[in-house]
């Protein structure tokens, strides 16, 4: 990471994180606690040469013409900001901002006739004491997304142990703590050197804290959030109470991300090759010129006649460029470029989505013409595993995936697209940019049809019924139910156990740790297609991909031994009978047999947050009252 635009002449690295890190996991708008200091990644605009990603449908989908990831050269870097700004030293015990602490090392410099390192990249140093600074714990953080420091010298004056204070002109903080490791919040005191206020932090992390302390003060202090985004140096207008937390805890920050496989057509070799050449960004560049011309811009028949004839123009010199035929490159350049009335939301946008993806799976997409490209897929016939209920099994040996980062929300985690769907998600696209940021990573996996109709006949019972209208009843009334509608079935519960099911016996011959494989579940009807499949895959940020591990698996000698083991595992649970009779476990009792001794996987598997889950339905209860499908 580079330092951020107040520093003129800045090119040296400070520190170092892998570029997918960079982009989901300390994405935009997020802390980095380094040993030093800690850092917030800074808005996508101010990256250093970040490299050029393409995903031609989650383009469309999001409405921008490209994605960006850090460059992994001597001459990129993604900029940072310092925060929180507030930090003290353990020796002296002052507690100031980093401003202040700059400031003072700056002058020490001069002093010394040395003016290097004026503000501290590499590392935070008391000017008195030579000690490291350590970063203040305690951040405010607001329900809309903001987030600013803890008000330290309000607090410290307002919550007075003798009673309420005034403001000083010139605050100077101490920062204390206790002698006993046991005393908590009460054990850490602040003091203002100048008039002598002392409190602790007893009260701070209350959901109320800060308004019930505006209301009953006599003072004119404003404790309501300040709309501060330090990711983007900007403030706006925001009437919330924000709340204190540990600047590590999870809920300060959830980056709001979505996926997607690059498919056939898209993942042609030619298609990659055509949005790599030059004269193609020379074309976007054109294309976009046009989108904002006062002539063409309220006229979509006629913006659309003058892409085209740009198209036909730039075909020739592109085909010339990539030495590809121009028939080919013309192809490619109308399905990318030219408007679609399919681009754009709908309520079943998700589903339709994943139903070209699930088209390319069952192999209704794609051919021989793609057998070299970035999605390669292996069609083994269904008879030679004898899986009850299995319609089809593909190995995927080669697919590409794209995810892209949208924008985050605070306390509380959103499934917005954005800020129109939910006011507390913050996107991090600018107004003036056409990208998101993205990691792409390559791998492997194995895709499982199941027979629906045979599902649907299996769970076709009064008892099972019951617990399926049981079951919809608590989602449509949780958190994930109102941000997420759908209809749960008792055939979509089913498949999605499995899915754990499987991973976890998967983890134990294929190679990968359990946290390195994910599930993708394809249920539900959309764009003609009737889907009742999973797929389990695995992926790296190597450009090679990933070694083939978890393929290996799913070939007829392994793979019903996995099944078989898999499922007599889910049989008995160390939780038993509690978790076999369960009525509803887990988040907002949205399981039913399934705990973590059993069925639930790390959260870096699971498509829906280890929701919605059962293992009845797999292997039926203990007593018999109740039939899986396969008991």
């Amino acid at each position: 990471m580079n330092k951020i635009k107040d520093v003129k002449s800045m090119d040296q690295i400070t520190h170092s994180v892998r570029r997918s890190q960079a982009v989901l996991q300390y994405g935009v708008g997020a802390m980095i606690d380094f040993p030093s200091q800690v850092l917030m990644t800074a808005l996508p605009e101010e990256w250093k040469n970040p490299e050029v990603i393409h995903d031609e449908r989650l383009e469309k989908l999001l409405g921008v013409h490209r994605f960006i990831t850090p460059s992994d050269s001597d001459n990129g870097g993604v900029p940072f900001v310092r925060f929180p700004r507030w930090y003290f030293c353990p020796k002296c015990r002052r507690f100031q901002p980093i401003e202040v602490w700059q400031k003072e090392y700056a002058q020490k410099g001069k002093r010394k006739g040395n003016d290097s390192d004026t503000y501290m990249i590499k590392k935070l140093k008391c000017s008195r004491d030579e000690q490291e600074l350590v970063p203040a714990r305690i951040v405010a953080v607001c329900e809309r997304g903001h987030i600013d420091d803890f008000p330290w010298v309000e607090w410290v004056h307002r919550k007075n142990r003798f009673g309420e204070k005034d403001i000083c002109s010139t605050p100077h903080l101490l920062f204390k703590t206790g002698s006993s490791a046991s005393s908590g919040l009460e054990g850490v005191e602040i003091e203002c050197e100048t008039c002598g206020a002392k409190a602790s932090l007893k009260g701070a992390f209350d959901a109320d804290a800060f308004e019930e302390l505006q209301n009953s003060s006599k003072f004119h202090t404003v404790f309501r959030c300040r709309g501060n985004h330090p990711w983007k140096h900007e403030h706006e207008v925001c009437d919330k109470f924000p709340r204190a937390m540990q600047r590590g805890a999870a809920s300060v920050y959830f980056p709001r991300t979505i996926s997607s496989l690059v498919i056939p057509p898209y993942s042609s070799l030619l298609t990659s090759k055509v949005e790599n050449a030059a004269k193609f960004k020379s074309l976007e560049n054109v294309i976009d010129d046009l989108k904002t011309d006062k002539e063409y811009c309220e006229d979509s028949e006629r913006l659309k006649e003058k892409i085209a004839e740009k198209i036909e123009k730039y075909a020739q010199e592109i085909a010339g460029e990539i030495y590809e035929d121009v028939e080919g490159v013309r192809a490619i350049l109308k399905r990318k470029l030219l408007p679609s009335e399919q681009d754009g939301h709908d309520e079943d946008i998700e589903l339709k989505y994943k139903a070209e993806e699930y088209k390319a799976l069952t192999g209704k997409i794609g051919g021989e013409q793609f057998e070299h490209d970035e999605f390669l897929r292996e069609e083994v016939a269904a008879e030679l595993y004898g899986i009850k209920g299995v319609r089809s099994i593909a190995l995927i040996h080669k697919v590409k995936e794209v995810t892209a980062l949208l924008g985050f929300s605070r306390i509380d985690p959103t499934n917005a697209l954005n800020a129109a769907d939910d006011e507390h998600f913050v996107s991090i696209k600018q107004v003036r940019t056409d990208y998101y940021p993205a990691s792409v990573s390559r791998g492997e996996g194995i895709f499982i049809e199941f027979d629906k109709t045979q599902l649907e006949r299996f769970f076709d019972t009064e008892v099972i019924k019951n617990r399926e209208a049981a079951l919809n009843s608590k989602y449509a009334t949780s958190f994930y139910g109102k941000n997420h509608k759908m209809q749960v079935t008792s055939e979509f519960v089913f498949i999605h156990t499995l899915s754990h099911l499987l991973i976890k016996e998967l983890s134990f011959y294929c190679g990968y740790p359990t946290a390195s494989i994910r599930e993708r579940i394809y249920f539900g009807s959309a764009a003609e297609e009737d889907m009742c499949g999973i797929l389990i895959y695995t992926t790296g940020g190597d450009a090679e991909g990933t070694l083939g591990g978890l393929v290996r698996q799913g070939y007829p000698d392994c793979l019903p031994n996995i099944f078989k083991h898999a499922i007599e595992s889910a049989r008995f649970c160390a939780n038993d009978p509690v978790c076999s009779f369960s009525e509803g476990q887990g988040i907002e009792a949205l399981n039913y047999a399934a705990c973590h001794a059993c069925v639930l996987l790390p959260e870096t598997c699971c498509e829906y947050s280890n929701i919605l889950l059962d293992r009845t339905l797999v292997v039926g209860n203990m007593d018999g009252s109740i039939k899986g499908f396969f008991s």
